[in-house]
């Protein structure tokens, strides 16, 4: 029982001397503070004590609290305009996780909140001055007061992610309720009442994870997981993702990441495809190792949806494909220069090892200083004004990009560089790089390799006893003039054909127990060539006789076993062709580049290998002369007649339409050779192919021209003149043409 709102034992403390303990209480509104010591009363039968009497108090008069003393009324605070424990102000925009209680508010809990601004207040405020206007109510003032305190606690009660009041919350402000509701609708602030939702059955809810229908599982979508503080069992999106699907002929099978069994599309169910989009580019930093990131439905639901489409594009780009391009953006921004740039006033103390490139990580591309963008710059503007497509130089600026960002453009880039690093990925490409920095002086080029000698190196190297790997090595070296004493160099296909020649029988010693090239001899040889016949014979032969007087000169053997060895063959004939096969050979092709090869062959005797190595500066339309270059031995001229003049008009006409910019300097040009600035020749495959076409072997359509020609004239200088044949030849061609003058064995 308290006095004046002050219990007894605090009275009496009052009295024993104590602070007031009331005193608190009134100013804090609220009860004692724990732990404080207070002064207790006993009260016992028969003992009775002046102090443990009630202290009476002067009577309060009714309708009011009892006097504050004036003492005390200077050491009361100020007074407190806002309560933030009525209403607290929320964060606009977020969701309500579990549904607001049912609330009855008091009108001293509307004097609580104090001045608090609380959006919507003015026009609640002025529809309750028209509604008492329109009502007559005599005691106004104090019927809008009322109705306005109520007014402010329905507006500051409202869900953050409202922003108008909900019909239920008007049963919270009692009987104030209706007319609040009139005022607030009148103010556009009064929320629709929610449509009648029909309960799901019972047995259609969630389920836990063994099966059973959970009860407490309520407001989550079971497909996408999705809290939405609802009854649904399958929330909006997930139904018209079912929808679609099915209608795109879709049924339900098992989730590749999640392994439920769902409605798919792209092998994944719509909750995995949200959260694989969600953390592929994890601007947001909320990429898990394990488990899923959930999320609310509603207006915060995360969905697949486009977007709409950006200015100047006609498909729609959606927040994912903005979010890449911001991740692309800010990993540009923070690119850093990479710590392998070659600085060119730097000298080379030893040569560098070649570089690996396996362990470079492509994604994460070091920034480009100014000098390697403008070089990739001027790269793309020049292989636009080639008149490229686009669509097939990407790898080349891919590769540019790569090898400027990590060795940049100041010093000239190693090709080996570039073709090591061309090799590691199917999607860069090196040959237009390399020839594009070639031309702009920032290539260091490794030097030339040839294939056929690669090849043969191979082949040498393959060899089990290293005896005769070495001998081989050696032998390559003394084809190629760079053995111990100088010597003509033979040509690589020579170089690889002698080789290639040797290698079996090489092999077949070595199974036979032989360690080293010195312990061959005369037998071993006969015994090799004993069961070959013809042109194997021959070839294996000559091989080997060259390859042993290789090591006699380097003094790997003490001597030549095949020095004495000789070898009896048959020398054909040159025989001409039946004059059906060579009747409308130029009818067979189209193309003027293959016209005038196959005119070259037929008409001037021209070999394979001198069409592939023909330049334009060859060719002199004006004097009608095309000049043949033949290594060791004078150039020789041929004198070109009108009907093949007119071939080469054609042709170089056509290559002018078809590559206007070709530098390559050879007269025969493909599509692959005519765009590539290192110029190189055709591949003797081409002129193979075209005469396969043909249906006549380019060597035999030679030798019928050679021998015609002996026919006619029975002149080996007239020979040597024409076809640029040596003077053994040309004799051989003339007996061909004409037996009876071959001199017999009585002949004086």
């Amino acid at each position: 029982m308290t006095r004046a709102g002050v219990c007894a034992p605090c009275l009496l403390a009052v009295r024993l001397g104590e602070d007031e303990p009331w005193a608190w209480g009134e100013l804090h509104d609220e009860a004692l503070a724990p732990g404080r010591p207070r002064q207790l009363t006993l009260e016992i039968d028969g003992v009775a004590l002046p102090e443990a009497r009630p202290v009476r108090m002067p009577q309060a008069k009714s309708g009011r609290r009892a006097a504050i003393p004036s003492w005390l009324r200077a050491r009361l605070p100020e007074q407190v305009h806002d309560d933030p424990r009525i209403c607290p102000p929320q964060v606009p925009g977020q969701m309500g996780l579990f549904p607001t209680p049912a609330r009855q508010f008091a009108r001293t809990h509307a004097a609580r909140i104090g001045d608090r601004y609380i959006p919507g207040f003015e026009a609640v405020s002025e529809q309750l001055q028209r509604m008492a206007d329109e009502r007559r109510v005599r005691a106004r003032t104090t019927w809008i007061w009322r109705l306005e305190g109520f007014a402010r606690l329905a507006l500051a009660a409202r869900d953050p992610d409202r922003h108008q009041v909900a019909t239920e919350a008007l049963k919270d402000l009692l009987y104030n309720g209706p007319i609040l509701g009139l005022a607030l609708d009148r103010a556009g602030l009064l929320a629709l009442p929610p449509p009648r939702r029909m309960v799901p059955p019972r047995g259609t809810g969630p389920t836990r994870q063994g099966g059973q229908r959970d009860p407490e599982l309520r407001g989550q979508c079971t497909h996408c997981l999705a809290w939405a503080n609802d009854r649904r069992v399958l929330c909006v999106p997930c139904a018209s993702w079912c929808s679609e699907m099915r209608k795109r002929g879709g049924s339900e099978a098992e989730c590749g990441r999640c392994h439920r069994t769902l409605m798919l599309s792209a092998g994944m169910c719509r909750m995995c495809r949200i959260v694989v989009a969600e953390t592929e580019v994890d601007t947001a930093q909320i990429a898990m190792n394990h488990g899923d990131q959930l999320w609310f439905a509603g207006s915060h639901a995360a969905a697949l949806a486009v977007g709409r489409p950006l200015p100047g594009t006609a498909a729609p780009q959606g927040r994912f494909a903005l979010k890449r391009r911001r991740a692309r953006a800010r990993a540009k921004s923070e690119r850093q220069l990479s710590e392998h740039l070659v600085d060119p006033a730097q000298l080379e103390l030893f040569p560098p090892p070649p570089r690996d490139w396996t362990r470079l990580d492509t994604s994460m591309r070091p920034a480009l200083t100014a000098s390697a963008d403008s070089l990739v710059t001027d790269f793309t503007a020049y292989m636009r004004g080639r008149g490229w497509n686009t669509d097939f130089f990407n790898g080349s600026i891919r590769t540019l990009r790569i090898v400027t960002g990590h060795l940049g453009a100041e010093a000239p880039i190693q090709e080996s560089d570039i073709r090591a690093l061309v090799s590691m990925r199917a999607d860069l490409q090196g040959a237009r790089v390399i020839n594009y920095l070639r031309q702009r002086g920032l290539l260091a080029a490794q030097p030339p390799t040839d294939p056929c000698i690669a090849r043969a190196r191979h082949h040498a190297t393959a060899i089990a006893r290293p005896a005769f790997s070495t001998a081989v090595h050696t032998f390559i070296d003394v084809l190629l003039g760079q053995g111990s004493t100088s010597s003509r160099a033979r040509s690589p296909k020579t170089v690889e054909n002698y080789v290639g020649a040797i290698l079996d029988t090489l092999e077949a010693w070595i199974a036979d127990g032989l360690a080293d090239p010195r312990e061959i001899t005369r037998k071993h040889i006969e015994d090799v060539l004993d069961p070959l016949r013809g042109d194997q014979a021959l070839r294996l032969h000559t091989a080997l006789r060259s390859f042993f007087r290789a090591l006699k000169r380097e003094r790997l053997v003490f001597r030549d076993p095949a020095r004495s060895i000789s070898l009896t063959s048959n020398r054909t004939v040159p025989t001409a062709l039946p004059s059906d096969r060579i009747a409308g050979l130029l009818d067979r092709v189209d193309d003027p580049r293959d016209r005038l090869m196959v005119a070259l062959v037929a008409i001037y005797a021209l070999l394979p290998g001198q069409l592939v190595h023909l330049r334009r500066t060859d060719l002199d339309r004006s004097k009608g002369r095309l000049r043949l270059r033949r290594a060791g031995r004078m150039d020789h001229v041929i004198y070109l007649d009108a009907f093949t003049l007119r071939l080469a008009t054609v042709w170089e006409l056509q290559r002018h339409g078809r590559w206007p910019d070709s530098s390559n300097p050879h007269l025969f040009v493909t599509r692959n050779t005519a765009v590539d600035d290192s110029g190189p020749p055709i591949s003797a495959g081409v002129v193979q192919q075209l005469f396969q076409r043909v249906g006549l072997p380019a060597g035999r359509l030679r030798v019928d021209r050679i021998v015609d020609e002996a026919r006619h004239s029975a002149d080996p200088v007239r020979l040597m003149e024409l076809f640029g044949l040596s003077n053994l030849s040309a004799t051989r061609y003339v007996l061909s043409a004409h037996p009876d003058k071959k001199n017999g064995p009585i002949a004086p």
